[in-house]
């Protein structure tokens, strides 16, 4: 069996690594701007076979939810979630050889020794691997080496992207390193222990690959891109790195800074609205604050006792009920996610009376619009339902205009003009209500409704007030904007403004600060971020504090803005050819499209792709009717809308603030910090959503033409 190895290794070394790909890799690029795709081809180089690679991830994205996910059903609810990650360590244990030797090989000592410890402890004090005394008792952790990594060592270059069905290498020489790290793994030689060890990786990794490539319109991509990210990490063994680090600092009693405790803002003189501080938010920038969005989570979204998978999992996102509506017969169906509310307050009297011979006590729907880029499944949105579904609301939760799902179920309309939006938005909600109505899941005798918007979506949310005050269909109760944009055009400036950041940065430097982002982001996310209290913030205070320069937090804005963009745009010219883009759509070569799609900004969006759908309307027209001052009176005389904002949202101007607190004065809530939805993770803010959602004080509305 040894010749037999060396001989296979040999014969794959010779003939495809050194030899490397047949096509000769174009240079990267030597300056910005780093949109995700040249920084992509920086990483990775070129990707001759693409076509091949997409066909090998389609067998794998096929396995994971045709086999895996049916399999990893049972297996998950047969065998708790401890016993299943206790599985999992064994086998990372027993391929100790593996990761000892490749440290040894690209002279990292240190990293070896420490392997070395941790199999000796870990096999003998944590009962042959199956826990880690090693990590929890003696900060000593893995380097998650392998043998590519040994190799890109050695200054062999990674070759052509390569995807193989069920591999994690994303090139020749790391799938060249999988042999190797095969051949030094014990459980090689183990009969059938390579089957189950599959099998249980493979559910343990089920949800962070479904998380992964959730709502992607171009799931190889998505894979491809973020599985790059973290390979540049281990190459560069930065979390064992960043687990050591923190390890000695534990030691030294250093604790991690927290942000600067500013004083808290006073109120500005234009304020006539609610004006409301946020004690110990230690605001950073007005971008930096945006990223801690992040920061708000679902709080029961992670069973200790079963993964996802299990029929007796009891995460929030478990509960969710994945529905569907129809724009047309003929049209893509679009999914959206409801949560069914539990536990309602006991129907009084009256109620019984309004409700009539319907009966039943009133019940409280949520209708969530998320903001751009934003699905049903997405963390904010999550987030966000389970806060109202705690509190006895049932949630219905849409995908975003600016989402390529709803472009399909639209019939092909490009989102960005406000009043094509609102009646969009508004034809969706319809249905959604048809839909619960049908399920006998909402009844409209004894509802309240509350349309809720963030972002682009509390944009989406005025509007919708709008069309409704000159025809009511939807018979909503409540309106709350959170965070809601005045001016589209100033705030696609912004956007665009920040994608300028890195412009002059060289190839260098862009992939030392994209690992960087990378490799903090990583590190925070895995963190879980309880709630903040401003009125019992603890003895410790909690660090909510972003671990990102300036710089590095503008870039990684500009990106997600990138990426949200990315997906329509490439939906769009796939089904039908937009004539802005010049490269041509085909299966198995995308890299170039992409490469077009990303260089697109927001104002050439307008101005080159929306703008000529709606001729004979021009460009400043689009503009001004995509503006909340287009219909500034109407929300003005609007009792049931209620907005929350934060004063220094980026993507408001000065008299855009002036503007919303003019037109809604008492019924406007303004939060001295938190930049663009950064401050959803603090109570006082959720309490404040809370209550402006509510209409307890008003009847329930009964007209027949609502019901």
């Amino acid at each position: 069996m040894k010749n037999s190895w060396l001989r296979l290794t040999g014969g794959v070394l010779a003939l495809i690594l050194f030899a490397g790909c047949a096509s000769t890799p174009e240079p990267a690029p030597a300056e910005g701007p780093w949109t995700p795709s040249e920084l992509s081809f920086a990483l990775s180089g070129n990707d001759p076979v693409e076509g091949f690679n997409r066909s090998m991830f389609a067998v794998t994205d096929f396995g994971m939810e045709y086999v895996v996910d049916p399999l990893g059903r049972v297996y998950t609810s047969i065998l708790p979630r401890p016993a299943i990650e206790k599985f999992n360590n064994l086998c990372v244990n027993l391929e100790f050889p593996a990761r000892a030797f490749s440290c040894l090989g690209r002279a990292e000592f240190g990293g070896a020794w420490d392997e070395l410890c941790r199999f000796l402890i870990n096999t003998t004090v944590g009962i042959a691997g199956l826990f880690d005394p090693a990590g929890a008792w003696f900060d000593i952790y893995s380097t998650e080496s392998d043998f590519g990594q040994m190799f890109a060592a050695w200054g062999i270059g990674p070759g052509c992207t390569f995807i193989l069905p069920f591999m994690a290498s994303l090139n020749v020489r790391d799938g060249v390193g999988s042999i190797f790290d095969m051949a030094f793994d014990i459980k090689t030689y183990i009969p059938y222990a390579g089957y189950a060890t599959a099998l249980n990786r493979m559910v343990v990794a089920h949800r962070a690959y479904e998380k992964a490539v959730a709502g992607s319109a171009d799931r190889y991509k998505t894979y491809h891109e973020m599985m790059l990210l973290r390979r540049q990490l281990q190459l560069k063994m930065y979390f064992y790195n960043a687990l050591n680090a923190a390890a000695e600092a534990r030691k030294a009693g250093i604790r991690p800074e927290l942000p600067p405790d500013r004083p808290v803002a006073p109120k500005p003189e234009w304020v006539s609205a609610g004006w409301r501080t946020i004690p110990g938010f230690r605001p950073q920038s007005p971008v930096l604050d945006t990223m801690r969005v992040a920061m708000f989570q679902p709080q029961n979204d992670d069973d200790p006792w079963y993964f996802r998978l299990s029929v007796f999992n009891g995460d929030f996102t478990k509960k969710c009920d994945v529905r569907e509506i129809r724009f047309g017969e003929e049209l893509p169906a679009l999914r959206y996610g409801y949560w069914h509310a539990e536990n309602a307050a006991p129907e009084t009297a009256e109620e019984r009376l309004l409700a009539g011979e319907n009966g039943g006590r009133p019940e409280k729907l949520l209708v969530l619009l998320p903001g751009i880029g934003g699905d049903y499944s997405g963390m904010t949105s999550t987030a966000l339902a389970e806060l109202f579904y705690r509190s006895g609301w049932s949630v219905a939760v849409l995908d975003s205009t600016f989402t390529w799902q709803f472009y399909l179920a639209t019939g092909g309309v490009l989102p960005g003009f406000l009043p094509q939006d609102g009646e969009n938005v508004r034809r969706a909600i319809t249905l959604v209500l048809d839909d619960l109505k049908q399920e006998k899941l909402f009844n409209p005798f004894r509802s309240r409704i509350t349309l809720m918007g963030y972002s682009f979506g509390a944009m989406h949310t005025l509007k919708v007030a709008e069309l409704e005050q000159q025809s009511n269909r939807l018979c909503i109760d409540r309106y709350v904007a959170i965070n809601p944009p005045v001016d589209l055009r100033y705030a696609m400036k912004q956007a665009d403004a920040l994608a300028g950041t890195g412009r002059d940065w060289d190839a260098d430097k862009a992939v030392a600060t994209v690992i960087e982002i990378a490799g903090k982001a990583m590190g925070a996310m895995q963190n879980r971020y309880p709630s903040y209290d401003p009125e019992n913030p603890g003895e410790e205070p909690f660090n909510y504090g972003v671990p990102l320069s300036q710089e590095e937090a503008d870039y990684l804005a500009a990106l997600y803005f990138k990426t949200s963009m990315r997906g329509l745009l490439f939906t769009a010219h796939r089904e039908k050819g937009l004539p802005a883009l010049s490269t041509e759509y085909r299966w198995g070569r995308r890299t170039e499209l992409y490469r077009e799609i990303d260089r697109v900004g927001f104002e050439e969006y307008a101005e080159k792709f929306i703008s000529p759908e709606l001729a004979p309307l021009t460009l400043e027209e689009l503009y001004a009717q995509s503006n909340l001052r287009a219909f500034g009176d109407s929300l003005a005389a609007n009792p049931k809308v209620r907005v929350v904002h934060s004063a220094d949202d980026f993507l408001l101007s000065g008299e855009d603030r002036r503007f919303l607190d003019r037109t809604f004065g008492g019924r406007l809530v303004w939060f001295d910090c938190g930049g663009h939805l950064g401050n959803l993770y603090v109570k006082s803010v959720q309490q404040t959503l809370l209550d402006l959602a509510e209409t307890n004080n008003e009847p329930v509305i009964t007209e027949s033409v609502c019901k």
